[in-house]
């Protein structure tokens, strides 16, 4: 099981945004840039509402969700992939 953990700080009008998956394999995405594994951080566009998050293994998708980050602040928010779970069969 992958668990990434989302937290939010807002300092003025943007946000840095921490993932992490305990899965050292799986690669961090969000909108389709690669941050890394482990332990990432994104700092959301200002104006921005939503972020994509796509956890990949091997090139391949296994979770994918939309998080709406806009209002949030010191909230933790944790995607937790189910051992199944694969959804996608096309690399990127």
């Amino acid at each position: 099981m992958c668990v990434a953990a989302v937290t939010i700080s807002s300092c003025s009008s943007t946000k840095t945004i921490g993932l992490t998956c305990q899965e050292r394999q799986i690669e961090i995405y969000v909108d389709d840039e690669y941050l890394g594994r482990d332990l990432v951080y994104y700092t959301v566009p200002k104006g921005r509402e939503y972020i994509e998050v796509s956890c990949r293994e091997n090139g391949m998708e296994v979770y994918h969700r939309r998080i709406n980050v806009k209002d949030r602040k010191g909230t933790l928010i944790e995607l937790q992939i189910p051992q199944n779970y694969k959804y996608s069969s096309k690399p990127f």
